[in-house]
């Protein structure tokens, strides 16, 4: 009974809505269906999980707000900073411009997230649809190597230096 009369809940308050994207405790899917009794979503897999409404009590909807996606990258510890600042500032809006399908606004560099052991990490992020979130991650991360690669910016890689005595 309590199944029923949270899924009438779920239907008329229209907390989520087929095919919005929810999380539900670890699992991430699309809403496929919402019946009296239970609520089925479908991960990127295909995985279906059905679930009684009257277990659903605190989800995430991710169909409702704006979608960010992040990506982290680490220059070297000598990359002229003026440089790197020129080189970001002429290369985010011609990603947007290449992948506005995916990235709803221009990219945007946040900048030093950490000063780590083989270089400077810097981090990027663009607006996107929930549904594109790890596609759009994947992307910039690509584009932001691409243009690194291009322009002669040094993205490092873990290095051990030994000194003899």
């Amino acid at each position: 009974m309590s199944d029923c009369i949270t899924g009438a809940f779920i239907i008329f308050e229209g907390q989520y809505v087929n095919g919005d994207i929810i999380i539900l405790d670890d699992f991430r899917g699309t809403v496929r269906n919402i019946g009296v009794r239970t609520t089925t979503i479908e991960d990127a897999g295909g995985n279906l999980k059905i679930v009684n409404n009257s277990d659903i009590r605190n989800f995430q909807n991710r169909s409702r707000n704006r979608s960010v996606a992040a990506c982290e990258v680490s220059v070297a510890y000598d990359t002229d900073l003026k440089k790197m600042d020129r080189v970001i500032a002429e290369g985010l809006p011609l990603m947007y411009e290449a992948h506005k399908d995916l990235y709803q606004k221009e990219p945007v560099f946040l900048g030093v997230t950490a000063l780590a052991d083989s270089g400077v990490n810097l981090k990027f992020i663009v607006d996107v649809r929930e549904e594109d979130v790890f596609k759009a991650q994947r992307q910039l991360t690509r584009d932001i190597w691409a243009l690194f690669m291009e322009k002669g910016i040094e993205i490092p890689f873990p290095q051990v230096v030994v000194h003899q005595g």
